[in-house]
């Protein structure tokens, strides 16, 4: 679905990613990880075409390069989810998403509602919505538009224990997409990814592979800068 070439980032004189070479495939979930300003955002921004500081390499959407997609196409392709969002006029969950649905048939609006605990939300105002509403909202939007690539940055930031549980089942039942989505919460992370692309803060340095692979204490350590322990299957920085 996605493919990395080369893809360098820059930003304020740093380097955030050197030479990236990587895919993911329909049915994958990969979660991005590292710490606070490594790049991530910059990174989900560049997978899916939006503008970045500065950037080398290419980035392709099945096996075709990202500028060589029309608008339209594209949106039919990769669906973002940003971490925060900026609603500037009154209009109502349902509209909000019928006017998101750019494939349609793909999913329905009041399944997927449902789905993220949200279905009581259709007829709000997503301007009265709290940040943990907004946020489940804005998830249905990226799935609702109907692309097979979906990138989220932080979709369970503003999430109480419980929806974070609840997001990380939809995630897992999306098998008909590719997800790339970055987080902090490493059970979080071990429970809803299949795969990991971890983000070092080391002059670009990265690494990738299976979930099961990359979550190890002496990788936790390089990707958060901290010691890490497993206790009963479940990861705790020490």
């Amino acid at each position: 679905m996605i493919e990395a070439r080369g893809l360098t980032l820059h930003a304020a004189g740093h380097c955030l990613v050197r030479d990236l070479r990587w895919q993911a495939k329909l049915g994958e979930r990969w979660c991005v990880i590292g710490r606070n300003a490594v790049g991530k955002s910059s990174l989900l921004r560049a997978l899916a075409g939006l503008s970045v500081p500065q950037r080398s390499g290419a980035v392709l959407w099945l096996d075709r390069e990202q500028h060589q997609w029309p608008a339209l196409d594209a949106a039919s392709v990769r669906a973002f989810a940003a971490q925060h969002h900026s609603d500037r006029f009154p209009i109502s969950v349902r509209r909000l998403l019928e006017l998101s649905i750019v494939v349609p048939g793909v999913r329905a609006i009041e399944g997927t509602l449902s789905d993220l605990d949200a279905g009581a939300l259709a007829e709000r105002d997503v301007l009265q919505l709290s940040g943990g509403e907004r946020q489940r909202v804005a998830l249905a939007q990226c799935a609702l538009q109907g692309a097979p690539l979906m990138l989220m940055d932080e979709p369970v930031a503003f999430q109480d224990p419980a929806h974070q549980l609840q997001v990380a089942r939809w995630l897992s039942a999306l098998s008909d997409a590719a997800l790339v989505v970055s987080a902090h919460d490493v059970n979080w992370i071990a429970r809803t990814a299949t795969h990991v692309l971890a983000l070092y803060g080391e002059d670009g340095a990265w690494e990738a592979g299976p979930v099961d692979a990359m979550l190890q204490a002496a990788r936790l350590k390089r990707a958060y800068g901290c010691e890490w322990r497993a206790i009963d299957g479940v990861w705790a920085a020490a």
